[in-house]
């Protein structure tokens, strides 16, 4: 328990943090006497000198580098006379005003024990710290022994999480593991960002080694880092180029969960500052890391009871890449030194220490999230209860609204809807305007170019039904379409093998023989949604399962093989209802899905067009068929001398652009 003097102390700048929010009820029970130094005390806190120290990413991770970028573009206070700290700032622009508010604002449920009430649940603590409560369970374990789950919430939603873990391992090196996972939205679209982490440490926590693997959409990426007492070696793998950079450094590092470990290993006491330089991984670069303990607060944690408003340590932080390149950023922590809640100062976003249990519950739509895109479109729907299964889809005609690109990792709000509007202007005829058509996909022409009608039909349409009022696929193949690169490498022992045992028949036409070698790779490869993205054929004919993209680069690789000319399309397909299960009634000869989804969701997915017997025709691998009209061509790429990432990118960057209805659903023979 805590002395009367202890909290008197303590009184001002609890006052501070909770200004303009109005006051806890453990304010209220404060003594006229106390409440009589706040004066002297608030002055006297005033001429405190503040040099802050924030973490390079809202979980104590750096990811994702456009986070930590923007931040950093933005120059932090750096003032000797501050009179307020950045956790009050921070408490004034972003944080609830109770913790009533904080569980509306988060959007988080309240999590009770079995008849417990809400209003208990929600009741304030007082006078100790909570985290002495468990005090016993903890004090036994070792100090780089810990594991720590937290929920990302910006607003009303949550956005991701991480979970991160420390062990000795047997020849005494520090291992840390951190995943971290979460959705970025942009607009109606949502993108499955991941993000794992290795980090090596010697007996002292000095770091020596990093493996992370990283995920944006579709695509994963590698980086691998060597740190020795003069420089750090990064290497990284593009999945077609391989680049390596060095930095030089004078002194020992810690990684981007520094602040986590040196506080488990030894708890910020009052007044305390702590300097490091720790890596980046993602960023790539070596930044100073300032450390300075506060006082006491109340802050609203989650709790297995909900939120409460509890006492803790506060630490601000400060990391700087340079005097221009700063971020801000405010640590609650328990006597243990675990970090209960975290928060990037004049930003939106907290980021709440949790149990396991809780994790799972609330991080449901971000951990089972099923494929790398997603998004919602508007309009009829392609999928009733009557056309379930008789799989007569003809024609979808689609609406396409292009506007500016909402700004992201945010949630579109009131104040954000400027940003989707359609653009007054007509968009520029450029590739980034356009959506690149692909067989059977008809674009009507006029119009003033903002929106722009599309017809997708399951059969070709007849020139004559299209005069002159559309534009469609078409075009001569070329070199390119043919060619041996990287990822299709054709001439591989494995992918040779699989081309010579497929459609060798001499009277097979050209088209025969295209059909046969989409069934082929449908037949060979299970689907999943997730998967590394990009691989060489090669590769990925030795696995047993692959996504859409990969899937694709394998047909191509044989159609190449065959003299096929062909491409790669990406874009969006239709998910249908969850999953087929049979029917209860035993006289009807067919299945029921379990459920019908909810309105049209649109996931990504990559299929190839192939140039056979003087027309190009769409085969998808996934479905082991032609697409279907539920299938829309984003962008499309020959394969040479690509990048990867920058070819997703370029593709999430259209899509974000561009809102998509339904307007005509026709169906038939």
């Amino acid at each position: 328990m805590m002395d009367r003097t202890a909290f008197r102390r303590t009184l001002p700048r609890r006052r501070r943090i909770f200004s303009g929010a109005g006051h806890s009820s453990a304010f209220r029970c404060v003594s006229n006497a106390v409440k009589s130094d706040v004066k002297k005390h608030r002055v006297r806190k005033s001429l405190r000198t503040l040099c802050l120290v924030a973490l390079a990413i809202p979980l104590g991770c750096d990811l994702p580098d456009r986070y930590d970028i923007e931040s950093f573009e933005k120059p932090a206070p750096w003032h000797s006379d501050a009179s307020s700290s950045y956790a009050s700032q921070a408490s004034n622009t972003a944080r609830p005003s109770s913790a009533a508010d904080a569980m509306r604002q988060s959007g988080m449920p309240e999590i009770l024990t079995p008849g417990q009430s809400p209003s208990a649940a929600m009741g304030t603590v007082s006078g100790k710290p909570a985290s002495q409560a468990s005090a016993g369970g903890i004090a036994n374990r070792l100090a780089d022994e810990w594991e720590t789950w937290q929920i990302h919430s910006l607003r009303s939603t949550i956005l991701g999480g991480i979970h991160a873990k420390s062990t000795r391992t047997v020849d005494n090196q520090i291992k840390v593991e951190l995943e971290e996972q979460g959705l970025t939205y942009r607009g109606m679209l949502q993108i499955l960002e991941s993000n794992q982490q290795t980090f090596w440490h010697d007996a002292n926590g000095d770091l020596k080694k990093v493996d992370c693997t990283f995920r944006r959409g579709p695509i994963e990426s590698h980086r691998t880092i060597e740190i020795t007492a003069s420089e750090v070696q990064f290497v990284d793998d593009r999945l077609v180029t391989t680049q390596k950079k060095t930095l030089r450094i004078n002194s020992p590092l810690g990684g981007p969960l520094h602040v986590y470990q040196t506080l488990r290993r030894k708890p910020l006491k009052e007044g305390e500052t702590r300097e490091a330089n720790v890596l980046l991984p993602i960023m790539g670069e070596v930044a100073t890391l300032r450390l300075q303990h506060n006082s006491l607060a109340s802050p609203s944690v989650l709790t297995p009871q909900g939120f409460q408003e509890v006492v803790l340590q506060e630490a601000s932080c400060l990391l700087s890449l340079d005097p221009k390149r700063q971020r801000e950023s405010v640590y609650w922590f328990d006597d243990q030194g675990q970090v209960q809640l975290y928060h990037v100062s004049n930003e939106q976003r907290f980021s709440y220490g949790c149990k396991e249990s809780q994790y799972k519950l609330l991080g449901k739509e971000f951990l089972n999230q099923d494929y790398p895109i997603a998004l919602q479109v508007q309009g009829k729907p392609l999928e009733t209860e009557s056309s379930l299964l008789a799989g007569d889809l003809r024609q979808v005609g689609y609406k396409i609204l292009w506007a500016k690109p909402p700004a992201p990792e945010s949630v579109t709000s009131d104040e954000e809807e400027e940003a989707t509007e359609p653009e007054s202007d007509t968009p520029d005829d450029d590739d980034n305007s356009r959506i690149a058509l692909a067989p059977r996909q008809y674009l009507q022409r006029g119009g003033d170019g903002v929106e722009q009608k599309l017809i997708v039909s399951r059969v070709p349409v007849p020139q004559s039904k299209l005069r002159d009022r559309f534009d469609q696929f078409g075009g001569e193949d070329t070199p390119a379409d043919v060619a041996a690169t990287s990822l299709v490498d054709y001439r591989s022992a494995t992918v040779r093998r699989i081309a010579k045992a497929t459609a060798n028949s001499p009277d097979f036409t050209t088209a025969e023989r295209a059909m046969e070698m989409n069934r082929t790779v449908h037949s060979l490869l299970s689907f999943r949604p997730l998967s590394q993205g990009m691989r060489p054929a090669s590769q990925i004919a030795d696995s047993s399962t692959a996504d859409s993209t990969e899937q694709s680069i394998l047909l191509m690789a044989l159609l190449r093989s065959a003299g096929i000319p062909s491409r790669m399309i990406l874009g969006i397909r239709h998910q249908a209802a969850d999953h087929i299960s049979p029917t209860k009634d035993l006289a009807l000869p067919f299945q029921t899905r379990a459920r019908l989804p909810d309105g049209n969701r649109f996931v990504y997915h990559a299929w190839v067009v192939a140039k056979v017997d003087d027309q190009w025709i769409c085969l998808d691998p996934v479905e082991g068929t032609e697409t279907k009209p539920d299938c829309l061509a984003i962008e499309s790429t020959d394969m040479k001398d690509i990048d990867p990432i920058d070819l997703v990118e370029k593709f999430i960057d259209k899509l974000s652009r561009m809102q998509i209805s339904i307007y005509a659903v026709i169906r038939g023979a």
